[in-house]
């Protein structure tokens, strides 16, 4: 695995320490919770955040809407919106078909588990979005972006061209009380700014940043210019680590209630927590601590 060291003389895996700069270094706070499958899908908030919260937005599902789903049970009012152009009922109804024509073609046990695994997930999508009760949860099928983004790949291998819907046109000054979910693989960064104008309509924020050693300097801006509160950094054990730095990692914001919760006394200081689990399942988390400047 990238970026770890193994210990063969006591028999186990010896993770690398990484020393993180400090304003990644999140609050303590004692209500947090992970939401979301094991491993990878699933984020670290805060309870009050998931209660209090009025709308959920999720930027980047991929075939994953667990976090959705557990948010949508503990806060039963929460009105939600997702957003994936690789996700949605045109897609589904393109791959399950394919799959089907690939068994009928050559009817052999990885063709068959391809198209129930298919079938399977196409269910759970159509269950949650369209046949919940609640007319409350609501996807669609676009990228969050410019066109400018590069999906060169995407037309020859989904058969159809991906569509796009601009970040702005998603939130507004209206939404109140906003939990926002974002994994959008490097498009992060693209929407930064306007995060820091509806700062005060968010409630909580988790959002996954990619290429984070080319991008260090606009992720530090961010979080010192923000009036959220970090209160979890955690590193994406799928990525590597590039001049001592992770390429990918998960961070968690919470409302600032109180703007006094500062003090180096209310720092984490070391990672991973009890809560943590390895998005690669078949390696460890890495242990983190600050520097002090």
């Amino acid at each position: 695995m990238i970026g770890r060291q193994f210990n063969t003389v006591i028999g186990y895996n010896m993770e690398k320490l990484i020393y993180l700069p400090s304003f990644l270094n999140p609050i303590k706070f004692d209500d947090l919770i992970r939401i979301g499958k094991q491993n990878d899908g699933g984020y670290i908030v805060r309870r009050q955040d998931v209660v209090e919260a009025e709308n959920l937005i999720s930027l980047g599902v991929s075939f994953d809407w667990t976090f959705e789903k557990e948010f949508s049970k503990i806060n039963k009012k929460i009105k939600l919106k997702t957003y994936d152009g690789s996700t949605g009922f045109k897609y589904f109804r393109k791959s399950c078909k394919t799959r089907l024509k690939n068994f009928l073609k050559n009817p052999n046990k990885l063709n068959l588990q391809r198209l129930y695994q298919r079938l399977k997930v196409t269910l759970d999508f159509c269950i949650f979005f369209r046949f919940n009760l609640s007319s409350q949860y609501k996807h669609t099928e676009k990228f969050v972006g410019k066109e400018t983004r590069t999906f060169s790949e995407f037309e020859k291998n989904y058969g159809y061209k991906p569509e796009f819907i601009e970040f702005k046109d998603i939130v507004s000054n209206s939404h109140e009380n906003v939990f926002l979910s974002i994994d959008i693989e490097g498009g992060e960064y693209d929407i930064l700014q306007y995060l820091h104008e509806l700062t005060d309509n968010l409630i909580g924020l988790n959002i996954e940043f990619h290429n984070v050693d080319k991008n260090l300097d606009k992720i530090e801006k961010f979080i010192k210019k923000s009036n959220l509160l970090l209160i979890h950094t955690h590193i994406n054990n799928f990525g590597s680590i590039s001049n001592d730095i992770p390429t990918v990692i998960e961070l968690s914001f919470s409302k600032n209630r109180n703007r006094n919760l500062t003090s180096e006394s209310s720092m984490t200081n070391e990672l991973p927590i009890s809560l943590d689990q390895p998005n690669d399942k078949n390696g460890t988390d890495y242990s983190v601590k600050f520097k002090l400047h």
